[in-house]
């Protein structure tokens, strides 16, 4: 059986859920952690009995020849830099969103990832919550018709309950923007269903909350490439617990959240049904389906594929989150794809 070597760097809170998935996939095997905190690795290593080795730094983990896949989960500053290494040492990467801070290094990282040829996968993990992949199966066999609306919300409160809050998630240095700290889920779905984005408009704002360094509540039209429309916005300075907000209009039904509703399939249908599977009603990374994108990587490794979630699909989501801040900076409409 084949198997690839899996090295994982920046070991915190999201990290320990990737290495559970890979410890669970049989073609996945985790041969070494590091971390800034050298005692964060050695504490993963010693809680999920694992047999690997502990490094120091990310150049070690980049020299290893029996690493095959580096899993990047550090500060978001960093992520633009390490892909880029991974990449040009013939690395698979795994990264953590965001995958870059600004368009120069979101360029880089993609140009890096296609020359190497290597595999890449971006953490937009709702991707493979089964609510969404229903949604998905229902748009491709036609349950919804032609879908002409498409809007996706991400509304979380943030604060320094968050372990990331230490390494700058409130600061342009660190986040930089809302959209790019989180917001980017709820972009990346509204790309995942709707497609291709053509141009975008956006209000930004602080509704309440003095400690962030940009606007921490947002809400962003946007126009399809295929004409149709779409809304996205997110809040981290919301008073009321976790929302992805999942709502599709299309020309033989609709989606809102938890119901649905198609004649289509089911005739005679005069009132909402009910979606029976798991939602995005979680903020906490233990729910979020990171099997999924292990198995996904693991299979596109096998059978020559691409990822779900890769490089290219990272960029367009990636590309729609600064499109969304240009227009909040600017007050214009925003067309992509960016110049730089």
């Amino acid at each position: 059986m084949k198997t690839y070597g899996v090295g994982v760097f920046g070991i915190g809170w999201v990290a320990g859920e990737h290495i559970k998935a890979y410890t669970r996939n049989p073609n996945m095997k985790v041969v070494a952690l590091a971390s800034r905190r050298r005692a964060s690795a050695q504490s993963a290593k010693d809680t999920l009995g694992l047999d690997c080795d502990i490094l120091d730094t990310f150049d070690e983990l980049v020299r290893r020849d029996d690493v095959d896949i580096i899993d990047i989960c550090s500060p978001n500053v960093l992520h633009a830099e390490e892909a880029i290494a991974a990449a040009e040492a013939g690395k698979h990467v795994v990264i953590e969103k965001p995958i870059a801070m600004n368009l120069a290094e979101l360029k880089a990282v993609r140009d890096a990832i296609v020359k190497a040829k290597v595999k890449s996968q971006a953490g937009f993990v709702s991707r493979w919550n089964p609510h969404v992949q229903t949604i998905r199966n229902m748009i491709a066999k036609g349950g919804l018709g032609d879908p002409y609306y498409v809007e996706v919300d991400y509304y979380h409160e943030i604060g320094p309950w968050w372990s990331g809050w230490r390494w700058g998630a409130n600061t342009k240095e660190g986040g930089p923007s809302a959209s790019l700290l989180a917001g980017c889920h709820a972009v990346d779905l509204l790309y995942h269903f709707g497609g291709e984005v053509d141009e975008v408009f956006a209000y930004g704002v602080h509704g309440h909350r003095k400690d962030y360094g940009f606007e921490p509540t947002y809400a962003a039209v946007v126009k399809f490439k295929n004409g149709k429309i779409g809304k996205t916005g997110c809040s981290f300075e919301n008073e009321c617990p976790y929302v992805m907000n999942i709502i599709l209009h299309g020309s033989k039904g609709s989606v809102f959240n938890e119901k649905f509703y198609t004649k289509d399939w089911f005739p005679g249908q005069e009132g909402w049904q009910t979606f029976n599977t798991t939602y995005l009603d979680s903020g906490d990374v233990a729910h979020h389906p990171f099997q999924g994108m292990v198995d996904d990587l693991a299979t596109a490794l096998l059978e020559g594929k691409d990822t779900t979630a890769n490089i290219h699909e990272a960029y367009r989501s990636h590309e729609i989150c600064l499109a969304i801040d240009k227009s909040i900076e600017t007050g214009q409409v925003v067309t992509l794809p960016l110049a730089d």
